[in-house]
């Protein structure tokens, strides 16, 4: 995480415990979950239907291979979180399948000296750097390794060993059924006395005293204590309308595309291929695509450079233009890219289908948690630049903190524990404050 020296977090003297949360994604609802267990009485205003937003169009990936410690740690929470989804949301799973498959991470690193690598400079360093992000992130015990280019072809004889210097590898990243998420989770936040408001969208606020003390919505004014900015991609839109700051989030369009592959039979076997982990191709600006199976296709992306598009509509966000389409040249440059480095994974096959969404993005790619800096009870959790949906239960724990004032631990202020078996190491929650320095961060990849 980069750019953290600004001033501390506030610490809020709201009390009262009417929370209203806008925002009807996957962390809406382990947020109303959270709350509603710790006795908050907690209203969703969500504007269209629940999952309207990015969480069902999500690439669903999961991984605690971050480059900071509290984004390491807090992710090895949210996974063991999501291992344990019925337990936790003290639901049930009939017939649907586990949410979180665990198949893998694998961040594979350009060779410098490759002809065909467009920037050897930013590849080098890339690589260089990975040794000791590989060792902090094993400090916070998570198993991830370091791999040769031979290693990484002896375990996935697709990839082609000669564009590659290495890779890492974490066994337990995976990807999510974000559909199961939400939607499990919001029918556990209605037995919780949850109230969901759908078609109801925030459109302004009464204050008193720089806190809001009711929300104006298109089906009435709602008395609240608390409100949670849980709208992402709408953050800055929705914070400008209710009295909030101005939000560094940037909403950017992504496109995630589906192949249809025509397997070689000697190249893996079903089961083989329904273990695929997710695969990054190229650890550098320039490079960034990815792969993982979804049922029996191929799903691939890639975070390329996008223009913000701050005034979207909820149309826009499943509107793919012609140069995005199945046969359009970002296809056709896209498949040139894995092919580049895992040619019989991708070669032959054909795309299929198309679908696109909003990431909420902001300069260091590292979200937004905490208290708005001119409204004393306005709390945003925003800003997840595409890792919103993994990081959910994370930021649901850490908005229950800001709530409750616990974020002193150990005389040391800014600061939480997360519950065991994670409570040896202390998070400090200054890096995902709103008001931080914001740099630019580690190259966004999914």
């Amino acid at each position: 995480m980069n750019g953290t020296d600004g001033p501390p977090p506030r610490r809020s003297t709201t009390t009262g415990d009417k929370v209203v949360i806008i925002g009807g994604g996957a962390t809406g609802a382990l947020i109303a979950v959270n709350l509603a267990e710790a006795g908050y009485q907690v209203t969703v205003c969500e504007k269209a239907s629940i999952g309207n937003g990015s969480s069902s169009r999500s690439a669903a990936c999961a991984r605690a291979q971050f480059g900071t410690p509290e984004t390491v740690i807090g992710m090895r929470y949210a996974e063991d979180w999501y291992v344990n989804f019925a337990t936790k949301l003290q639901t049930s799973e009939n017939g649907t399948g586990r949410v979180f498959v665990q198949n893998g991470y694998l961040f594979m690193y350009e060779d410098p000296s490759s002809s065909d690598c467009p920037d050897p400079a930013d590849a080098a360093m890339s690589w260089q750097d990975a040794p000791e992000r590989v060792r902090m992130q094993q400090s916070y015990d998570l198993p991830v390794e370091l791999l040769n280019a031979a290693q990484v072809r002896e375990r996935w004889p697709f990839i082609d060993q000669g564009n590659i210097i290495g890779a890492t590898w974490c066994p337990t990243d995976g990807f999510l059924r974000h559909d199961l998420i939400y939607q499990h989770g919001f029918e556990r936040a209605r037995e919780l006395g949850v109230t969901i408001l759908q078609n109801t969208e925030v459109v302004g606020a009464r204050l008193e005293r720089s806190h809001i003390v009711a929300l104006q919505t298109t089906q009435g004014e709602i008395p609240c204590d608390w409100v949670i900015n849980a709208t992402n991609a709408w953050a800055n839109r929705l914070s400008g309308k209710i009295g909030g700051m101005e939000l560094p989030v940037e909403p950017l369009k992504r496109f995630l595309y589906f192949l249809d592959r025509q397997r070689k039979e000697n190249l893996m076997t079903e089961e083989a291929w329904r273990q695929l982990p997710m695969i990054i191709y190229g650890m550098c600006s320039a490079r960034g695509s990815y792969s993982r199976p979804d049922g029996a296709l191929l799903m691939m992306g890639w975070a390329h450079r996008a223009d913000s598009e701050p005034h979207f509509t909820d149309e826009d966000q499943d509107h793919v233009p012609p140069q995005f389409g199945c046969t359009g040249e970002y296809a056709e440059r896209l498949h040139l890219e894995l092919a580049h480095f895992a040619p019989d994974l991708v070669d032959p096959g054909r795309v299929t289908r198309v679908t696109s969404g909003y990431y909420g993005t902001t300069p260091d790619h590292n979200p937004i948690i905490g208290l708005d800096a001119q409204l004393g009870n306005l709390v945003h959790a925003v800003g997840f630049s595409g890792h919103g949906l993994m990081h959910a239960p994370y930021t649901a724990f850490l908005v229950g903190r800001l709530l409750s004032g616990d974020t002193y631990v150990n005389g040391k202020p800014h600061t939480v524990r997360l519950p065991a078996p994670f409570d040896e190491h202390l998070v400090d929650i200054s890096h995902f404050d709103p008001c931080r320095e914001f740099s630019h961060g580690e190259t966004q990849v999914i």
